[in-house]
């Protein structure tokens, strides 16, 4: 995920001028930092936690561990990562007593996951405009079923839908 510079690059500008958010935004990209550190810290992985900020997101990379390490805190299907993501959102926002929206990462993993996705959708979208059959994804999560309606969006002639229950949801898409 291509994160834009935080300063628009105007003279004397400074980055608390167009966010009000600024100080509050960097505390909580310390705080998840410092949680997820330590978290790494007592699972005995020795890695670092890069957090950065943009557009009210805290953005926390971890990176310069043992690949081993690595792939163990990604997890099957990102699942450890997901979890270390939800332990950093939960603790860290009950301490500070704020609603923190947070993405954690590991060597580009969700990255190059979202990349995956977007151009299986783009190979889906394409199929149902040549077969003109709908055809139903796998069950995923709110982010990526946005993602998959997002490049849904772009053909003209084909709508998305997402159906069935939380875990379970799924995105069907289909000629219009």
């Amino acid at each position: 995920m291509e994160r834009e510079p935080e300063s628009t690059g105007a003279v004397g500008e400074d980055r608390r001028d167009r966010d009000p958010d600024a100080p509050e935004l960097e505390e909580q990209a310390d705080a998840i930092a410092d949680f997820v550190e330590e978290l790494l810290e007592r699972m005995g992985i020795d890695a670092i936690a890069e957090p950065t900020t943009h557009r009210g997101h805290v953005y926390v990379d971890i990176v310069d561990g043992p690949d081993d390490d690595m792939a163990l805190l990604i997890g099957r299907h990102g699942q450890t990562l997901d979890a270390i993501q939800e332990l950093a959102r939960t603790s860290v926002g009950r301490r500070l007593d704020d609603r923190i929206r947070v993405l954690v990462d590991v060597g580009d993993y969700r990255k190059r996951a979202e990349e995956r996705l977007v151009e299986q959708a783009r190979e889906i979208a394409e199929r149902v405009q040549r077969t003109g059959e709908e055809e139903q994804l796998d069950p995923m999560n709110a982010y990526e079923r946005k993602l998959v309606h997002d490049v849904i969006a772009e053909f003209d002639t084909l709508e998305s839908v997402s159906e069935g229950a939380d875990p379970d949801r799924f995105v069907v898409v289909r000629p219009l």
